[in-house]
């Protein structure tokens, strides 16, 4: 695979401590960070006459056991953070209970729910993360596209989830901003490729070189007095579209 060169950072909560965390550890091969600071998301604009724009990429998770080339990321950040490094070929020791990744059948949008990515983790404290990601080969143009996605959580969940991306042959790291999940809705995540920052100063983000996508679920910083809900929680993805 690809030095991805990521630049990790976590987001911590939707104040004034998002940027605490930023520049955990880089990362290699397909490993995905965590990011903070990125431009927001957007909704795309029509096309000529108005007419809406065809998607560019487009996961709806319709296919029965098929998690349409997303995994979850393995990536050891160095602070134990990630939930996805508790794998043992992830180099961690064993924690807890390994992320898993399926596609489920009779859950997601639409009426009736025609499927949807079910990524289950065992979040045990606050800040932990969770991530899946899609590695595209060859890379794709995404300029002028606006990257969407719809989460829910199968209960209350102290935290949220944000789009992150990464360009060219350096995997330039930028992300939306961090939204809160709600239980029993899908919550919409948007992530405007033409207005994204690179996470670290200095770099470049293209939106005509993406060689990943992701999506990155957090658990938010510790309130005063705060203590964590620990246990499995079930995250529902769907409907991951760049047009």
């Amino acid at each position: 695979m690809k030095n991805s060169g990521a630049r990790s950072s976590v987001i911590v909560g939707l104040g004034a401590v998002a940027l605490m965390l930023t520049g955990i550890a880089c990362g290699s091969g397909n490993d995905t960070t965590t990011g903070q600071g990125g431009a927001g998301g957007g909704s795309a604009t029509g096309g000529a006459g108005g007419a809406p724009k065809a998607a560019v990429l487009s996961y709806t998770f319709d296919t029965a056991g098929a998690t349409e080339g997303f995994a979850i990321q393995k990536y050891v950040d160095g602070m134990n953070l990630n939930l996805g490094a508790l794998a043992a070929d992830a180099g961690v020791p064993d924690g807890g209970s390994y992320p898993t990744l399926v596609q489920m059948a009779g859950v997601g949008q639409g009426t009736p729910p025609s499927g949807a990515l079910a990524v289950t983790a065992d979040f045990t404290n606050y800040l932990q993360y969770v991530e899946i990601t899609l590695a595209l080969s060859p890379a794709k143009d995404l300029a002028g596209t606006t990257i969407h996605a719809s989460v829910n959580v199968d209960k209350s969940f102290y935290g949220g989830a944000f789009i992150y991306a990464k360009s060219g042959q350096q995997y330039v790291y930028a992300n939306s901003t961090g939204t809160p999940l709600a239980n029993g809705t899908f919550t919409q995540l948007a992530f405007s490729l033409d207005t994204a920052v690179a996470a670290t100063q200095g770099q470049t983000f293209d939106p005509t070189l993406i060689e990943e996508i992701g999506i990155h679920i957090y658990a938010d910083a510790m309130p005063d007095g705060g203590v964590f809900a620990s246990g499995p929680y079930t995250f529902y993805i769907d409907n991951v579209i760049a047009k």
